[in-house]
């Protein structure tokens, strides 16, 4: 092998990967992801992801509180002994372990499925020519900022002793948790329905899969943006503000 080609290999080696790049130059990296990315890569570190979130929350979860509470509006904790209640308890924390555990593996290969029907979607809308082969991989590129935000929230989790399994949300990430854990009381209800509507990691999100659009249906830059980030914000409001999300 000539030195040239030796180079070459090397440079292959060490090329950080679109997906990557598309998290600090998405115009650049969702090109390239749509040119040449992979659906595998990005979809393990987003399984791994919630996986490490998952059970950084089933470690520190303790029931032990909010099973008394509930207990105690079921009318039963007077008549309930020692031994009951850390039947309940241990009953909560395996609820707690099987929903974080199943919802870990679910989430990424269906939120891979629904960005796929997204981008299809928006790319018809808005009269766009979407190449198939390169949707799943932009697709998959979209799901890196919400592992970025599982892997946040484990070393947050990490950093409490306990946390109680229908506390708030270790990792702020609404303008309506910034607000409850900076502000000395909290806003009204429908204030903090709205400030909910803004989540960072899934703005991130957004602006990848408009990006994404441009690259792998064809889509004017304005027009992408533009429409990506509307059916995003109607998406928000429907689920957070109409539907009564958190």
């Amino acid at each position: 092998m000539s030195e040239a080609q030796t180079a070459e290999v090397q440079a292959r080696r060490f090329r950080v990967p679109p997906a990557a790049v598309a998290l600090v130059a998405p115009e650049v990296g969702m090109e390239r992801v749509a040119r040449a990315g992979r659906v595998r890569g990005p979809l393990l570190v987003a399984l791994s992801c919630a996986l490490l979130s998952a059970g950084a929350g089933v470690l520190r979860v303790d029931a032990k509180d909010a099973t008394l509470r509930s207990m105690e509006k079921a009318g039963e904790l007077q008549s309930s002994s020692d031994r009951q209640v850390e039947d309940n308890t241990r009953s909560a924390e395996r609820i707690y372990l099987v929903k974080r555990v199943a919802g870990a593996l679910v989430e990424p290969p269906l939120q891979l499925g629904l960005l796929c029907v997204a981008i299809f979607g928006l790319s018809w809308f808005l009269r766009g020519r979407s190449e198939g082969r390169a949707v799943p991989p932009v697709a998959a590129a979209a799901l890196l900022p919400g592992a970025i935000a599982n892997l946040l929230d484990a070393g947050a989790t990490f950093q409490h002793v306990a946390i109680a399994p229908d506390g708030p949300a270790a990792l702020p990430r609404t303008l309506a948790q910034f607000w409850t854990q900076l502000a000395a009381h909290p806003a009204a209800p429908s204030v903090m329905k709205l400030l909910s509507v803004f989540d960072i990691f899934s703005f991130w999100t957004a602006l990848l899969v408009g990006f994404g659009l441009i690259a792998a249906g064809h889509v004017p830059q304005r027009r992408a943006l533009a429409g990506t980030l509307i059916a995003w914000l109607c998406l928000r409001l429907l689920t957070q503000v109409a539907a009564g999300g958190h």
